[in-house]
């Protein structure tokens, strides 16, 4: 018997379409065109069989042996898929270890040692699978992965993604300068390398938006990375308009080392700006040390953030102030950033978010209550900037703000908003 062309789930279903809305359908139904992998049409309170509801939903009449019907019990719902901005597949290799170490020390001594072993085909193949099959059964349907610097480990990963049935970007990590011996490439080397990543995981999909694997253009991070390669990374995501992936204001002695590095530009974000990769497919991950002219070139440019509250604790790098990113209408989703992140998890996330916006409040109360216990504040000295970053009496995030990050807002840091992240029609059906 052929498999019918069409699904359509009865029962509850959620999704957030704005942010701090929640959107319940408790006696829903949603159409899913399997052949394309599209929503068809969602209803509410609807008492019409299946078949007639997907010939109301395509406008023309369909057999009932063409639809299959998926009822949902009391207790369960249908929901939009996790998306995960940030992750590195590699890491898994040591998860969670070397939390007692600062982000530069953490790298030196357990990154770069781990992530190059992957020069080994044979431990990608096996180690790979296992990894990516623990993403997927925490309800990740969509992810960023970095992967390392080797073109036959990161087409490994690629195809192992796609095997799986996950949505996901996937890209080969660029690194140039201030690398160990022992893993690093010349800028020549990175650059071509990426090209030969990119034409082995796009082949003919090049502009095909809802490819399941697409590659996604990966400079580490600033300290990293010389002026040339940068610059060389930015020309190939113009040349075959893909996404960036990196790291920003994560650590405080890693945005004074990236400064170092680029003492010309005005801030971290303008050395990526300058080098082209900045727009809004660009996500970058972290952003816990943000100065105005950071926040401002972010905005501008349409550039989503990466909120990875649990390596953020982890490493002791801070707090990201999600509410100040809300308020310039920034993009913002959540990412795990295994292995800085010690769960694989977006559920682990978004109590994690929930745990550190609360924390930020708190934090930033007390520090004004004994300021102004401790002195008399005149008010003609309070910069411009204070009233923009002081959230002090900002609400914390709610549960539907949360999932929200976790989906729809995924989608929008992802540039995928227009093709997943709700259960609307039109959209690819990425649910749980």
């Amino acid at each position: 018997m052929s498999q019918p062309t069409y699904l359509v789930f009865r029962g509850c279903i959620i999704d957030t379409p704005a942010l701090g809305t929640l959107r319940v359908r408790a006696n829903g139904a949603l159409g899913v065109n399997q052949l394309s992998g599209r929503i068809i049409g969602v209803a509410d309170q609807e008492t019409a069989t299946s078949a007639d509801l997907v010939s109301m939903w395509i406008g023309q009449a369909v057999d009932s042996s063409k639809v299959e019907t998926v009822e949902l019990s009391a207790d369960q719902f249908l929901m939009p898929g996790l998306i995960d901005t940030h992750t590195h597949a590699p890491q898994f290799t040591f998860l969670g270890l070397g939390h007692d170490l600062p982000l530069m020390d953490w790298l030196e001594k357990y990154t770069f040692r781990h992530e190059s072993q992957f020069k080994d085909a044979a431990l990608a193949s096996s180690f790979y699978k296992t990894a990516i099959a623990r993403v997927v059964r925490n309800g990740v349907t969509f992810a960023a992965y970095y992967g390392t610097i080797h073109v036959e480990a990161n087409c490994i990963l690629a195809d192992t993604i796609r095997n799986a049935g996950q949505r996901a970007f996937v890209g080969k990590v660029c690194m140039d300068v201030n690398s160990p011996s022992y893993y690093s490439e010349t800028t020549e080397e990175s650059l071509q390398r990426t090209e030969e990543f990119i034409h082995t995981v796009m082949g003919d999909n090049a502009g095909d938006e809802s490819a399941l694997v697409r590659p996604i253009i990966t400079p580490r991070f600033v300290p990293t990375c010389s002026a040339e390669c940068l610059q060389g990374l930015g020309q190939l995501a113009q040349k075959y308009n893909l996404p960036v992936q990196s790291h920003l204001c994560e650590n405080p002695d890693e945005v004074a080392f990236a400064k170092s590095c680029f003492p010309k530009q005005k801030s971290y974000s303008d050395i990526y700006h300058m080098a082209g990769l900045y727009g809004p497919r660009t996500i970058m991950a972290h952003c816990v040390h943000m100065d105005d002219d950071d926040i401002e070139l972010v905005r501008q440019c349409g550039v989503g953030v990466s909120h990875c509250p649990n390596s953020n604790f982890s490493l002791s790098s801070g707090m990201a102030d999600v509410r100040r990113f809300i308020e310039h209408g920034i993009p913002v989703g959540l990412g795990t950033d295994v292995g800085g992140g010690y769960a694989p998890s977006i559920l682990d996330a978004m109590r994690m978010a929930a745990d550190a916006n609360r924390a930020l409040i708190a934090t930033r109360r007390d520090a004004r209550s004994k300021d102004t216990a401790s002195k008399v504040v005149d008010a003609t000295e309070t910069k411009p900037s204070d009233a923009a970053t002081d959230h002090t009496d900002a609400a914390p995030l709610n549960a539907a703000e949360l999932l929200f990050l976790a989906t729809q807002g995924g989608a929008r840091v992802m540039g995928m908003h227009e093709q997943l992240g709700s259960l609307d029609q039109g959209k690819l059906f990425d649910a749980l």
